[in-house]
């Protein structure tokens, strides 16, 4: 059998509990506190949850702060001056959001752009090489001899269309759209 216990109820506690809830304010807290009950409810079990694995959470954090701290240790990582770099570079990235996401929709990062400016990029080093091994004549006789060149006549015949799709392309931006 289920006992009991006796409640003793003072009347004069009775009686302020009363005063109380004919406050508007009081009474409407209590209504608000009434219809969401059932989420008070939850929140009370996962608080009470939380406070009774507090010990078991604090230690896991503090077992996580210490394989960081010997991982930064063992890699030479500053976690401090990583973790100012990090709140520094965040908003950053944040600010620069739209300009990265205008170049991420852009062609530029399609396969074809990125093989060609590959290529330009050999060829810059690889002409800068040859340029500073004097291996280039520049007087209107070699300048002559290198246009007979199938690889010059390659190169110029590329940049000669790569400047004349840029003049459509500039055209195109400066004159407005017929409607």
């Amino acid at each position: 059998m289920a006992e009991h216990a006796t409640v003793t109820v003072d009347t004069d506690q009775i009686g302020l509990l009363v005063e109380r809830l004919r406050e508007p304010r009081v009474a409407a807290s209590l209504n608000v506190l009434l219809d969401n009950i059932e989420l008070l409810a939850v929140i009370v079990a996962g608080l009470d949850g939380l406070a009774r694995r507090g010990e078991v959470i604090g230690d896991t954090l503090a077992e996580v702060l210490g394989e960081l701290r010997a991982a930064g240790n063992a890699t030479g990582l500053d976690i401090r001056a990583t973790s100012q770099q990090l709140a520094t570079l965040i908003p950053t990235l944040a600010d620069a959001s739209p300009a990265i996401q205008r170049v991420l929709g852009s062609p530029i990062v399609e396969p074809e752009p990125i093989a060609v400016l590959s290529d330009a990029a050999v060829s810059l080093v690889e002409g800068l090489q040859a340029a500073e091994a004097n291996q280039t004549q520049v007087n209107l006789r070699g300048l002559y001899r290198a246009t007979r060149d199938p690889d010059v006549q390659r190169g110029l015949g590329f940049a000669i269309e790569v400047v004349r799709q840029f003049g459509r392309n500039l055209a195109r931006r400066s004159t407005p759209p017929t409607a």
